[in-house]
């Protein structure tokens, strides 16, 4: 059972179940922090997924901007997935902000790149190695592909729409008093706790002390306000 419920829409079940409470019953406050960290205006748009079934479809890479979508999808050589985007709004003045939630470590840890083709090993390694040169960080694309590949492949994401022009904001979005699931992987965590967990992913990453750390928003939620 532990294997499967990172990502369950149930009670106190992950991400997913916190972020939809809070678009729909806590739409302002989500807005007010959502804004604070991404130092936007506080009126946001948030967009619809997909019908798709009873889970619906997760937004996925830029399909939300015309024409962006299939460039996108050739500069970082996604198969037939990419990046499916946990919400994403519009803020007043045009900035996108693209969210990745998180409720639970276990959401946090990431399984690694699985390319398989040697076209998108050869594509993504040149997209990394260069990335990481404009921005100076001390270069090693394993430390990209493997356990801090998710938060890797999103400043990608980020960073490909800001040399287009777009004005747009990462945020990690981290719900503490949210998930009560009494293991390690899957328990709450408390503020001073998810920001020691992100700094251990940024220096994983290597972009501790970078301007791309500069580039990651971080917005602790508390999901249990009394």
């Amino acid at each position: 059972m532990q294997k499967n419920i990172c990502d369950k829409l149930a009670f106190g079940y992950g991400s997913k179940y916190q972020l939809l409470r809070m678009l729909g019953w806590h739409r302002n406050e989500l807005n007010e922090a959502s804004a604070e960290s991404a130092k936007v205006d506080s009126e946001i748009n948030w967009l619809d997924f997909t019908f798709n079934g009873p889970e619906d479809k997760e937004i996925l890479n830029f399909e939300f901007i015309p024409g962006i979508n299939k460039e996108w999808t050739t500069y970082w050589a996604c198969g037939k997935g990419g990046i499916n985007w946990d919400a994403v709004g519009i803020s007043k003045d045009g900035t996108i902000i693209l969210v990745e939630a998180k409720a639970h470590l276990g959401e946090l840890k990431g399984a690694g790149a699985d390319w398989k083709d040697p076209d998108t090993i050869a594509n993504n390694t040149k997209v990394i190695t260069t990335v990481q040169k404009e921005y100076e960080i001390n270069r090693s694309v394993s430390n990209w592909t493997g356990a801090g590949y998710q938060l890797a492949n999103r400043i990608i994401a980020l960073d490909f729409l800001l040399k287009k022009g777009y004005k747009a904001k990462l945020v990690y979005l981290l719900f503490e008093n949210g998930y009560e699931f009494n293991t390690e992987d899957y328990k709450s965590l408390s503020h001073d706790e998810w920001i020691d967990e992100m700094n251990k992913l940024f220096k994983l990453t290597r972009i501790k002390g970078t301007k791309l750390e500069e580039k990651v928003n971080i917005c602790i939620f508390n999901c249990n306000k009394k």
